[in-house]
């Protein structure tokens, strides 16, 4: 029996600034700092006090940049997944001209090792006379947030809150509209806890 869980670390007022690149917290601000006496030799006055005042708006302030920066652009659409209704999901979206598109998803699945979990997207743009096919592995993203994976013999149990895929599509020579289809596509029987598709700018 093997285990491996890990968290990303963005909880105020302790929080990673490697967030973006993995879920390790190297670098992250401690909690807490050994501060010199006050001026009648008592430790923990008025300026721990303000020290976490300090920490708690530092983090209030680089918590949401580092969030913001580290899961993509505009989101524009999520595609929910559930073992009932696996079937393609369409919908309808604008992209600028230079506009792109990254593929990001979030899951908690259960399935055997060497079972493939992946997104088959079909994307119709105006005056294309075929649609542009992208498929996305679910389970190699290039990055996560909050991810754990739990593994007993063959088993495993996956998951994280957002992870952003290694696929993408773009940039666009001009403003369109452009109609996208998703459907999921598994090698074998996995166990869906959750299993979420979303499309960014």
């Amino acid at each position: 029996m093997s285990a491996v869980i890990s968290a990303s670390d963005l909880d105020a007022p302790s929080f990673g600034v490697e967030a973006c690149n993995s879920n390790e917290h190297e670098g992250a601000l401690p909690d807490s700092v050994r501060l010199p006496e006050s001026a009648n030799g008592v430790p923990g006055s008025g300026m721990e006090q303000s020290h976490h005042q300090l920490v708690r708006a530092a983090a209030a302030l680089v918590v949401p940049f580092m969030l913001t920066s580290c899961t993509g652009g505009e989101a524009l659409k999520r595609f929910s997944f559930t073992a009932e209704a696996m079937g393609p999901q369409v919908a309808t979206i604008d992209l600028p001209r230079d506009g792109t598109l990254s593929f990001w998803n979030s899951l908690d699945l259960g399935y055997e090792e060497g079972t493939s979990v992946a997104f088959k997207l079909s994307i119709q743009r105006p005056g294309d006379p075929q649609p542009t096919e992208v498929i996305c592995d679910a389970l190699t993203p290039s990055m996560t947030l909050m991810s754990s994976m739990v593994q007993v013999q063959n088993r495993i149990n996956q998951s994280w809150k957002l992870a952003r895929m290694r696929c993408g599509f773009g940039p666009v020579p001009e403003a369109q509209q452009m109609q996208v289809s998703a459907v999921p596509v598994v090698s074998r029987p996995v166990e869906i806890r959750r299993l979420d598709l979303e499309l960014k700018r």
